[in-house]
């Protein structure tokens, strides 16, 4: 224990002096930084921003790609019949659930039939000018693509789409599948950040056409290159090759800066607009809350690594405790508890007894089904077992052998085993591989020692596997 706490206080003090370091370099390196150049942080704001948008918009990419290259969906769709549309649509509905997506659709190309989760909602047509972006993307040569539009199927709500395509082997289109958000959450997203940044963001596409804005007017009807402050940048604000496009705004009135960042996967840009005048001050506020948090951590970081260190060590001693297969605890434990409980006084001891218990045909699974399935129903025997005594202990002895304590005397003990041996008797899947138990027990007595209680056990067990297997003796 005494060496534990020096290596805890070690690397507690190891910790302590490199924080200690880095705030005093960073503070010196970053307060003449700011104070020098304010572009700095719009960078890192922006980068910022950036990248909490890539990463919430990328999300649902992923998602229809990986629904266009479902092995299931693809064989759904080559082999569609109308009487197993259940299917797909409870695989809808499944992705949905999973990820709480606003809209999850698959469009077959042959029958153009439109599934969504709640069920089949169309056959879409080309004279149909609410499905003309179907026809549209997929004459486009791309796997994925970003749409704008309202949801049909949910009360027209302004919603971005992923509309992914799914082929074939050959490279065929077999249907198109994806997902959508909407509008309203990327709108939430959006005002967070020009609330506690300060700032304008949003969303346009190549052309300069804003796709995602807090003004949901402006979506899709306003044009940034007609606005004076954009377009006297031009071409340059959608520059693909830079990580971020930054311009600086002279006006000796209002100084400004238009940063865009590429996001490639969305063939989007996100643009921000950043007035510097207050970026000063918000730096210093922001620099006395980080200085509060930092004394904050300073003066509790040893008590931090200290419960680290014993919290490591307990779940270190757990593990050593653990049987392989995760669900009981192994021999090791049950030699600790037997141990412990023939240590107890005379007159704290009440009725207590100890089991061995061993499967039945547990080899006959091995050798026909393989150890797989062996794994499997060792598992479920422990489960069983453990629900069923979880007011004692059972432990894995080894192999397809278990060993425990019943806190009960010998004649409770053996009645509560008995319940244990019918309900493995009566389970549907040990049943189907001939899988029973027999049990061994004896109660503890005062001149017990760790051998002679688990030599009766042993012997009480040996008795019902020569009497017939599948039966609990007490001895």
């Amino acid at each position: 224990m005494k060496q534990r706490n020096k290596v805890g206080l070690l690397i507690s003090l190891i910790i302590l002096i490199g924080i200690v370091a880095i705030v005093f370099f960073s503070f010196t390196t970053y307060s003449k930084i700011i104070k020098d150049d304010v572009l700095n942080i719009s960078k890192l704001t922006s980068t910022n921003i950036y990248s909490e948008i890539n990463n919430e918009l990328t999300k649902p990419i992923f998602v229809s790609l990986t629904m266009a290259n479902d092995s299931f969906v693809k064989q759904w769709l080559e082999q569609e019949d109308s009487q197993n549309n259940q299917e797909i649509i409870a695989y809808l509905e499944g992705l949905r659930n999973k990820y709480d997506y606003h809209s999850v659709f698959l469009i077959s190309a042959k029958s153009l039939n439109y599934f969504h989760y709640n069920g089949l909602f169309k056959t879409i047509s080309p004279q149909d000018e609410h499905d003309q972006w179907y026809y549209d993307f997929i004459n486009q040569d791309k796997l994925y693509l970003l749409d704008v539009d309202q949801d049909q199927v949910d009360h027209q709500r302004l919603t971005i789409f992923i509309n992914c395509k799914i082929l074939d082997d050959q490279s065929n289109l077999i249907g198109v599948a994806g997902v959508g958000i909407e509008m309203s959450y990327v709108q939430d997203l959006l005002e967070i950040f020009e609330r506690d940044y300060n700032l304008e963001a949003f969303l346009v596409d190549e052309n300069g056409l804003i796709q995602a804005h807090t003004n949901p007017n402006l979506i899709e009807n306003q044009n940034i290159n007609d606005l004076e402050i954009y377009s006297k940048i031009g071409p340059s604000l959608y520059n693909k090759t830079d990580k971020i496009n930054v311009f600086n705004d002279d006006n000796l009135y209002n100084p400004q800066y238009i940063i865009s960042h590429y996001i490639e996967e969305l063939n989007w840009y996100l643009v921000i607009r950043k007035d510097t005048a207050e970026l000063a001050q918000s730096f210093n506020n922001q620099l006395y809350y980080d200085l509060f948090i930092i004394i904050l951590v300073l003066t509790s970081v040893l008590l931090i690594v200290q419960q680290i260190v014993n919290k490591n060590d307990a779940q270190m001693k757990k593990l050593a405790l653990l049987d392989n297969l995760g669900i009981l605890s192994n021999r090791k434990d049950f030699d600790q508890n037997l141990k412990a409980t023939l240590a107890q006084n005379d007159e704290n001891k009440v009725g207590w007894s100890v089991f061995l218990m061993d499967l039945d045909h547990f080899k006959d699974v091995n050798d026909n089904h393989g150890h797989l399935q062996g794994d499997k129903i060792l598992k479920h025997v422990m489960t069983l077992s453990k629900n069923t005594l979880s007011d004692h202990l059972i432990t894995r002895w080894g192999g397809d052998e278990f060993s425990g304590i019943i806190f009960l005397s010998g004649i409770l003990a053996a009645e509560k085993l008995e319940t244990l041996r019918l309900e493995i008797l009566n389970d549907p899947l040990l049943s189907e591989f001939n899988v029973t138990v027999s049990i061994g027990v004896t109660q503890a007595i005062d001149i017990d020692t760790e051998d002679t209680i688990i030599r009766r056990a042993d012997k009480a067990l040996y008795e019902s596997k020569s009497n017939g297997k599948n039966q609990v003796t007490f001895l």
